[in-house]
């Protein structure tokens, strides 16, 4: 059934992104009845390759500023994604045609998460969600919260995750080990037999994951980065529901030092084995609503 009705669009209820570091190679965005969240991450290679803090923040505000020309316009969203993708890779040549050939190793890739609010019908919208990598989208329907995302890079991260409780953990300091699993993860990157992401040097576009949900208005939508769901995720301090509620109720800064407070007790990742002991936590809560 096609739903009619008023405009439907997204207001923004709660939003914060913090470093995990120096450099913040996160994003979000809001336009209207779309938002997205992103999650950048540089290649192996010791140069940089674009003039932006890191590769994987100058890629992560391309894709933000791609959206935020392009998303508002309305139209199916394999348009918009085949134009985001043509717009990063021309932008990342452009920025990058004064160095000689880099492996896939070494370009900047990120995952992204979309959701739009669509036809309305009384008290309630349809949102749908896009997903590329594991950025996360908490989605209320009816009595339950509903996790959204794409968990297609977890046997790699495993991997990781292996080698690293394998060869122990120095603060601020990869193990040749890991780094040598992470490269050979991303042979696997933007290949039907790996994991998909946003890469301006491998189509992308027509590979992601997508979701549906009926979604009454005014309910919060929770649109967060693997780093902020570590309190779900690592540290096992909430569940999908708990993390929820206490964002709809307003306590996302608490949530933010909470985190903070927990890697810092454990800076060897001994209790709880992570690659980066702080990552970039970004976190965004939209509710929907219509408007005449």
């Amino acid at each position: 059934m096609t739903l009619t009705g008023p405009e439907p669009r997204f207001r923004s209820l709660y939003r914060q992104s913090v470093p995990g570091t120096r450099i913040n190679e996160d994003g979000l965005g809001l336009l209207g009845h779309c938002a997205w969240i992103i999650d950048g991450a540089t290649g192996l290679s010791s140069e940089q390759l674009t003039d932006g803090d890191s590769d994987a923040a100058w890629l992560a505000q391309r894709i933000h500023e791609a959206l935020e020309r392009l998303a508002g316009e309305g139209g199916p969203w394999d348009d918009l994604l085949r134009q985001v993708e043509a717009e990063i890779r021309l932008t990342f040549e452009t920025a990058t045609a004064h160095r000689s050939g880099h492996h896939i190793h070494h370009t900047p890739s990120a995952c992204l998460g979309l959701v739009r609010a669509r036809g309305s019908g009384p008290g309630s919208l349809r949102v749908e969600g896009l997903f590329l990598g594991d950025v996360v989208a908490l989605v209320p329907v009816e009595q339950d919260v509903v996790r959204w995302t794409d968990e297609r890079a977890k046997p790699f991260e495993r991997k990781t995750l292996a080698a690293l409780e394998a060869g122990g953990h120095a603060p601020g300091r990869m193990s040749e080990a890991v780094r040598r699993q992470i490269q050979d993860n991303r042979t696997r990157l933007n290949r039907p037999d790996g994991y998909w992401v946003v890469n301006p040097s491998r189509p992308w576009a027509g590979h992601e994951l997508r979701f549906e949900a009926q979604v009454r208005t005014g309910q919060a939508i929770v649109l967060a980065t693997d780093g902020f769901m570590r309190l779900v995720d690592v540290f096992k301090a909430y569940t999908d529901r708990s993390l929820h509620a206490a964002l709809a109720e307003g306590r996302g800064d608490d949530l933010i030092e909470e985190l903070r407070a927990l890697e810092r007790d454990d800076l060897l990742s001994g209790a709880y084995p992570r690659v980066k002991t702080h990552d970039d936590a970004t976190v965004l809560v939209i509710a929907a609503e219509t408007r005449g």
